[in-house]
């Protein structure tokens, strides 16, 4: 079941890198690349919001989108470490995991278009 996820996955974000292949799909080359941005960026968009709230990694990383999905990743996150703490997260603590999933959705859209020129 989890290769399926994972290949339901990697067909999503191929789609997702739709909008930069205007000159065509990805190549191989790019695709691999983009999956390895991808978990990269992800990695260390959960190791900076379980440094915030101080809860371990997996509870941020069970609390983000499984491929994408029309939800903000952030909100998602932070409801998650608030069911995982049984209390709210802090005004500043909420800010500080919403700026870091803006740096994460900008490095993913720069990483697609990079992917597109390999």
């Amino acid at each position: 079941m989890k290769g399926a996820w994972r290949l339901l996955r990697h067909a999503l974000l191929v789609l997702m890198a739709a909008p930069a292949m205007a000159a065509g799909p990805l190549s191989p080359a790019g695709i691999a690349y983009l999956k390895a941005e991808q978990n990269r960026i992800d990695r260390q968009f959960v190791e900076q919001a379980a440094s915030v709230a101080g809860v371990p990694p997996r509870v941020v990383a069970n609390g983000m989108p499984q491929g994408p999905r029309i939800t903000d990743t952030g909100q998602r996150v932070i409801s998650a470490i608030e069911q995982y703490k049984a209390g709210p997260l802090s005004a500043d603590q909420r800010a500080r995991i919403q700026a870091a999933d803006d740096v994460r959705k900008s490095a993913l859209a720069r990483a697609r278009e990079a992917a597109a020129g390999r």
